[in-house]
C-alpha cells in the first residue's frame, strides 16, 4: 500500500536538519512518501497527519481530512484537539506520551534536589561538616496526574519521601493502592511539603492550583508544574509566594508563553524556565523515531484490514472522547 504523510506544523528546535531527518526515517518504510507542501498531493493516495501543538485541528481543510487515514501527535498536551473534533473523524489519533516522559519526570525531580538539597562546591575543607538541609525522607508529597510522567515520578520518589499520595479522578489504580485518590480532600492537602503538577490541561485540571488550594497545603511547601500553565491559577500562586518566603515554586510553563522580560524577578523564591522540560539532545531523533513506528505498524494493519487491532494495540496512547476529559 502507498501513504502520503504530511507535518501540519513544527516547533522552534526542528530546522531544516529535522525535516531531512524525518523525510528519510518515514521514507524508508517501504510505500511512504513524505510531503513537504499540499502542492504535490495525490488525491488518490490516502495521508497520514503529524501535528503538534501549534496544530488547530478544526482549521485544516475538509480535503485533507477527508483523505487522512491516521494521525500522529508526537506531544504530551492534547488540549489543541476538541471533542468536537475527535468525536468527528473517522481515523484514530495517536498521542506521544512517552517520547518527553523521561525528560520531563527528571526535570520534576531536579527541581525537588535542588531546592531541598543544593550542593556547594567548598573551595577549603569545612571542619564543622555541615549541611542544613531538609530531608526527602520527612517530606509528603502530592503528585496531580498519573500518566506516564506522573507513574516516573511516583516510582522514583516513593522510596525516598515519607509518603507520595497521587490525585487523578481517572485513574484505575484508585481502588487498589491506598495512596491513589480520585478525589482531592482537604486530608489529602494537609501537611503536603511538595506538590507536583503532571496531569493534561483539561476543564477539571484549569485553575486547580488556586487561592483555595494553597490554603491548605503547607506554608513551606515546594510547588513543580513543567505540565501545562494554566493549571495553576499564577495570581493566585504570586500572592501565596509573596506572604510565604520559605514556600516556593518551580515553573517551566506559564498561562501566557513565552513570559515577558523581567516577569516575576522580584519575587526570591520562585525559579523560572522556558518550556524546557520536555526538551533533549535527542528528542528530534526519538519524535522521528516514534513517529516511524506507529505508521509502519499502522501500514501493517491497515493493509489487512485491521484497525481495531491497531487500536487495541496502542490503547494507551489512542486519543478518544472517552478516555480523557476534555476541556
Amino acid at each position: 500500500m502507498e501513504i502520503q504523510v504530511y507535518r501540519t506544523n513544527s516547533s522552534s528546535y526542528q530546522d531544516s536538519h529535522f525535516f531531512q531527518l524525518e523525510k528519510e526515517q518515514l521514507e524508508s518504510i517501504n510505500g511512504v512518501k513524505y510531503i513537504k507542501s499540499l502542492t504535490e498531493i495525490n488525491e488518490s493516495i490516502p495521508f497520514v497527519l503529524i501535528s503538534n501543538t501549534h496544530t488547530e485541528p478544526s482549521e485544516l481543510p475538509l480535503t485533507l481530512l477527508d483523505k487522512t487515514v491516521l494521525m500522529v501527535h508526537p506531544n504530551s498536551g492534547y488540549d489543541n484537539f476538541s471533542r468536537n473534533f475527535v468525536q468527528n473523524v473517522n481515523f484514530p489519533i495517536i498521542i506521544g506520551n512517552p517520547i518527553r516522559s523521561n525528560a520531563v519526570a527528571e526535570y520534576t525531580l531536579s527541581s525537588i534536589f535542588h531546592n531541598f538539597t543544593p550542593i556547594k562546591n567548598h573551595s577549603h575543607w569545612s571542619s564543622d561538616r555541615k549541611w542544613s538541609r531538609k530531608l526527602l525522607r520527612d517530606q509528603k508529597a502530592l503528585i496531580i496526574g498519573f500518566g506516564e510522567i506522573g507513574k516516573l515520578i511516583y516510582q522514583s520518589l516513593s522510596p525516598l519521601c515519607a509518603e507520595v499520595d497521587v490525585y487523578d479522578p481517572y485513574t484505575k489504580d484508585a481502588f487498589k493502592n491506598k495512596s491513589f485518590h480520585r478525589e482531592l480532600t482537604d486530608e489529602l492537602l494537609d501537611e503536603k511539603s511538595i506538590i507536583i503538577v503532571a496531569a493534561s490541561l483539561t476543564k477539571s485540571s484549569r485553575a486547580l492550583i488556586d487561592a483555595e488550594f494553597l490554603k491548605k497545603i503547607n506554608n513551606e511547601s515546594l510547588i513543580v508544574n513543567a505540565a501545562r500553565g494554566e493549571i495553576i491559577n499564577e495570581q493566585d500562586l504570586i500572592a501565596w509566594l509573596k506572604k510565604n518566603e520559605k514556600g516556593s515554586a518551580y515553573l517551566d510553563v506559564f498561562k501566557e508563553e513565552p513570559f515577558v522580560p523581567g516577569y516575576l524577578h522580584e519575587l526570591k523564591n520562585i525559579n523560572k524556565t522556558s518550556h524546557i522540560a520536555g526538551v533533549y539532545g535527542k528528542l528530534n531523533h526519538d519524535i522521528v523515531q516514534f513517529e516511524k513506528h506507529v505508521i509502519k505498524e499502522f501500514m501493517e494493519h491497515y493493509s489487512k484490514d485491521d484497525l481495531e487491532g491497531f487500536k487495541s494495540k496502542n490503547e494507551q496512547i489512542l486519543l478518544t472522547e472517552n478516555s480523557i476529559n476534555y476541556l
